[in-house]
């Protein structure tokens, strides 16, 4: 089988590089197009004539192939860990020749009559993972995209407790002003991944605030052994196990969006470190590993493919079913 990955190139994320770096383990020879800055540009065609399956990692790839009836084109959505920048649905709609894989569940109820499989998004759990050093007493703060109240919060909580909050990910300028003369806060900016990954190793615990679907630093921090602590109401927290509901875990949920929420359970942890299991944490992580995802992907493709030659031979639509059911189903 002919493969060919389509990836934008010019815009890509950390998570997107993940994405790409799976399917790539998953088909090696494949041909890949617009590989990081390669020259992706909506004005330049995309040759696919010649493959059996093209996969895409974003919607504006997808929107540059032109593919044959023989030919499967799937598109995996790339996860929006900050929930910043709604999908274009106008966009989604007019690409009627592509089946979309999503990377979660909200996302997928959104519109299962166009989003019709489910598959995690990857994350380099075999990079990201627990060193020999020793914690130290401070609380990591990975800021995806802009400042937001949420983030507040973290400074806030650890400010009402006296404790030290480092924040990655977000530069100087992007912060308020009065963070700059906030004691116990350390501004670091943006960091590469080696760096990032000594501070999930150095934390007491990875704070994650935000009413998101996906939270990539929830992933990467319990693939490190580290703790999270988690807004409870969210898709994201549906990644960590906390130890209040199940004696031990790896991480703890705030149920409420306030200091006092965020407080209490940050304090809950320190006074119950032992429940909070750095082996609980890699398995939580562990479903989101390279091997993991290409085994989903897989099971997507070849689900849409089941679809497709059943309904190709009975021609008819099967009754109070949506696409997703039919797939299943096939």
């Amino acid at each position: 089988m002919s493969v060919t990955l389509v990836h934008t190139g010019v815009s890509h994320t950390r998570i997107e590089y993940c994405i790409w770096e799976a399917l790539n383990q998953a088909w090696p020879h494949s041909s890949t197009i617009a590989r990081f800055g390669s020259g992706f540009s909506p004005e330049r065609p995309i040759d696919v004539a010649q493959s059996d399956l093209i996969i895409s990692t974003s919607l504006e790839a997808a929107a540059n192939v032109q593919c044959s009836e023989h030919q499967l084109h799937m598109c995996y959505l790339e996860p929006r860990s900050s929930n910043q920048n709604p999908i274009n649905q106008n966009l989604v709609n007019s690409l009627t020749n592509v089946e979309f894989v999503v990377p979660t569940k909200t996302l997928q109820n959104l519109n299962r009559d166009r989003f019709t499989s489910f598959v995690r998004p990857p994350v380099d759990t075999d990079f990201f993972c627990s060193g020999f050093e020793k914690r130290s007493p401070f609380y990591l703060l990975v800021v995806d995209g802009q400042w937001s109240k949420e983030d507040q919060l973290a400074v806030d909580a650890c400010k009402d407790l006296n404790r030290s909050l480092s924040i990655v990910g977000i530069a100087e300028d992007q912060l308020p002003a009065k963070l700059h003369f906030e004691p116990l806060v350390e501004i670091i900016g943006p960091i590469d991944d080696q760096l990032l990954r000594a501070q999930y190793r150095l934390c007491s615990a990875v704070i994650c605030p935000r009413d998101v679907d996906f939270d990539l630093s929830a992933i990467e921090a319990q693939s490190c052994g580290t703790p999270v602590v988690i807004y409870a109401d969210c898709e994201a927290a549906a990644s960590v196990t906390c130890f209040e509901q199940h004696g031990l875990g790896s991480g703890i949920y705030f149920e409420d969006k306030n200091v006092e929420s965020l407080a209490t359970a940050i304090r809950e942890l320190e006074t119950r470190p032992q429940r909070c299991q750095a082996v609980i944490g890699w398995c939580c992580a562990a479903q989101y590993s390279y091997q993991q995802f290409q085994i989903s992907f897989n099971k997507a493709i070849t689900k849409e493919i089941a679809y497709r030659t059943k309904t190709s031979k009975q021609q008819i639509q099967m009754p109070d079913q949506g696409p997703a059911e039919q797939r299943e189903a096939a």
